[in-house]
Parts: structure tokens; sequence; C-alpha cells
């Protein structure tokens, strides 16, 4: 088998579990975001890890996702962040507590047609970020006929277009627009018992949006929103849950002036030593890692040459570098550290996109 693998610490996912309820008061829970597959950590390893320490919902983007967590045993409330598609909504039903988001009449109908009376849901507005929800000024519309149909509007919900730039005045303009919304609601005769604005910036950054609820995703996983927020996870003790491990399978020496892999995007400019590492692109190491990007191996950063293939990529090394040798792409290292978020900055990304592409073909383990 490939020695190559990602080992996720769930010990770790369940402290900082905590360290996030810890934060909150007691009347407002935490609702853990799981899709994606987990961030890339295994959905359902950290649906049970994340309700064991604290959390009390979780959240999926679609209808299969939360159909998985169901299979798996896992009982606990479930939202789906997205409206299901009117043939979904079936199944949305059958799954059982999971609720759908909804910001059409077309959901509202499709879910009242085959839920049962006063089943739940939650209305998702678009405060700015433009990407689904209903508009502030046909909330009322929609909330009232969520009533008329006869189901039960239990939670309302908004999301931040910048809390990972804390200082953008556009975050304050749509703390304020939900604000007027829910008061819109409230005089409109709709108090929904679950309201929920937060994510994991927002939550570590402004108490006044946690309301009844919060959703924190990347967080869970110890790493960073953006680099605003670094020094922030290190006050609170917020630790990475994944070592993306490799081993050095194959070594070389290529002479000056020659190129290595596709295309000879780089050359050696002296008799060089490299290493091969059985891990690329297919596995979610991004082609463009190689500019600026590195790895560590005995402890030590060495520079990837060449661009990264399907299948492996090429570190420079030295002869004290053996065949067998451990290669760590996220993780520490002996005094040596790889954090998401300085691999997502040489790429001009940000760690959720690292975090969700690492493939399927790699390992987890536990």
């Amino acid at each position: 088998m490939r020695p190559t693998w990602a080992e996720i610490n769930l010990e770790t996912i369940s402290k900082n579990t905590s360290i996030f309820c810890d934060l909150l008061d007691d009347s407002v829970a935490l609702c853990a975001v799981v899709k994606a597959d987990g961030y890339g950590h295994g959905a359902v390893e950290v649906a049970r890890e994340v309700l064991a320490s604290g959390a009390t919902w979780l959240a999926v983007a679609f209808v299969e996702e939360a159909a998985v967590l169901r299979r798996e045993g896992i009982e606990d409330p479930i939202l789906i962040l997205s409206e299901p598609r009117p043939n979904e909504m079936e199944e949305v039903v059958k799954l059982g507590g999971v609720r759908p988001a909804i910001y059409t009449s077309a959901g509202d109908e499709a879910f009242s047609s085959v839920a049962e009376e006063g089943a739940p849901v939650h209305l998702k507005v678009d405060t700015g970020m433009h990407r689904v929800g209903v508009r502030p000024n046909e909330i009322i519309d929609l909330a009232d006929y969520v009533v008329e149909l006869g189901i039960q509007l239990e939670g309302v919900f908004t999301h931040f277009a910048l809390a990972s730039t804390p200082k953008d005045p556009f975050n304050m303009s749509q703390l304020k627009l939900f604000d007027r919304v829910l008061e819109e609601l409230s005089e409109a005769g709709h108090t929904p018992e679950i309201v929920h604005q937060a994510n994991t910036a927002a939550t570590l950054e402004w108490p006044e949006t946690h309301h009844s609820m919060v959703r924190v995703g990347i967080g869970l996983y110890g790493t960073e929103p953006s680099k605003f927020f670094s020094e922030r996870f290190k006050e609170l003790g917020l630790k990475p849950a994944v070592w993306l491990r490799s081993e050095v399978s194959y070594l070389q020496t290529v002479e000056s002036g020659e190129g290595v892999g596709y295309g000879h995007r780089w050359r050696a400019n002296k008799n060089t030593r490299i290493a091969t590492i059985p891990i690329g692109y297919a596995d979610g190491i991004f082609r463009g890692w190689w500019d600026g990007g590195e790895v560590l191996i005995g402890g030590a950063h060495w520079p990837i040459r060449g661009v990264v293939t399907m299948d492996s990529l090429i570190a420079e090394v030295d002869d004290s570098i053996k065949v067998g040798d451990e290669v760590v792409l996220l993780g520490s290292q002996e005094d040596s550290f790889l954090a998401v978020s300085d691999v997502a900055e040489v790429l001009g990304t940000i760690g959720y996109e690292i975090l969700t592409s690492l493939g399927a073909r790699i390992p987890r383990r536990y």
C-alpha cells in the first residue's frame, strides 16, 4: 500500500469544540458544520466527536450528506444549509430530524406537501452574500406562507460574506440588516426559536451575533478563517487536527542544467539531490504547490522542485535524506511546522480549499 495518509486527531477536534462551547452563553447552541466530508476530516467520525464534546446540531450542504450521517446512526438535528430541490424533500422527511433551509415559495410548497403538520424549517435570508436566500423585503411574505402551509418556522439565519476580514464595514451592514429583519419578523408575529448568524469568524469576533445558535466549521478543525485570526487561535489553544504524511520513495541526483518534471519548469543550477514523494494533484496537492511550496523531512523544510504531477511530487534534499524517510506536507515534524494557512498563502487560496481538496484516495487514520 502506498505510504501516504492523513492522520486525523479526533481528540484535538474534541478540544477545539470545547473551546468554542466555552465562548458561548449557556443559552447558545453550537452547530458543527461537517459538510464536504467534515472539511476533509471525515464527516461521520467528526460528527460523533463534536456531539460528544458539546455540539448539539450538525450542518451539511446537501441531502446526501445528511443521509450519510443518518445511515451511520447519528440521530441529532441536522440543518441542510441550502434549499433541497423539490424532488428531494421526501427524502429529507424520511431521514427524520433534518431541517431544510427554505428561501423560495416552491421549496416551501414542496416540503409542506410531504411533511407532517408542524415540521420545522429554517428560512435563509440574503443580507449581502448574494448566493442564496430570500431578500429581506420578501421574508415576511415567505414566513407567512410557511405558517399558511402548516409547517413550523423554527429558525431563521443568514451568512456573512466578509467575516474573515473583520474590519470591513460591510460586516456591520449585514449585522444591522439581519437585526432589522428579526425586528420585522417579530412585528409580523413570527418569533423563531432558533436564530443563527455567526460562522467561525463571527463567533470569535462579535458575541452580539451569537443569538441562539452559532455555526462553526473550519475553527473546529483548528484552521483559521484567515491570517487575521492566527493570534486569536494561539491564545485560545485551537490546534489543527490533520497531519498529511508520506515517505520518500526514490532518490537521485540531477546534474546542473537538467530540468525536473513536466515542462522542466525548474532546472538545477548545480548538481542537486532530489527526492520523489508518492502524492500528487490527484490527491488534492495542487499542481502549483511547487512554486514556493515546501515539505518537511527530517525536521527541515525542503523546497518542492518542478510542477506537482498527478501521483507524485519532487523535493530538493541533501545526502542526509534516505528512502523511507517520513515526509510531512501538513502538520509538524520535530520542531518544524507546515500550517494549512501557510500552504494556502503560497497557493493564493484559503485554508478551506486546501482541506476540502484532500482526495478520497488518501486513507484517513484516526
